[in-house]
């Protein structure tokens, strides 16, 4: 086999495995989507990234150790149709979110709404993929690791 053949082959190869590689998208099996819970407290970042960004949101009753927790809120393209922009939540505002919690019971979970002190909300994609479910009452702050 002559190296121009051999080349066209590797070539098409390639081509044939990035090709598959983007029409993959990892599960959102870890959510528990069933289920709703309720957490408040003050944004300590906002990571406005592909292909998912995040608020790490600070939680937790007075008195008691702010637990930090992780929601995932949609990639910045999904947010942007939704309404958001990348100033929409900075840091130190104090929100409510309610999500879909991991499954595995950390301090992880999947943005459905979002509320500001002045009555404002922001959508989060798990809104619009699965159907709402009755809100627990708040999420007792998960145990830091």
């Amino acid at each position: 086999m002559c190296f121009v053949s051999r080349l066209r082959r590797a070539s098409a190869f390639l081509v044939v495995t990035l090709a598959s590689s983007a029409w993959a998208h990892h599960s959102t099996a870890e959510f528990d989507y069933t289920k709703q819970v309720k957490i408040e407290g003050t944004v300590k970042e906002v990571q406005w990234t592909n292909p998912h960004s995040y608020i790490q949101l600070m939680v937790g009753a007075e008195g008691t150790e702010p637990v930090q927790w992780s929601v995932e809120i949609g990639s910045p393209t999904l947010n942007i149709e939704m309404g958001w922009t990348k100033t929409s939540v900075k840091r130190g505002d104090v929100i409510s979110m309610t999500l879909s919690p991991a499954r595995n019971g950390k301090p992880y979970g999947t943005l459905r709404t979002l509320k500001f002190a002045d009555g404002r909300e922001l959508q989060g994609v798990a809104a619009r993929v699965r159907p709402p479910s009755p809100p627990q009452s708040s999420a007792p702050p998960a145990k830091a690791e």
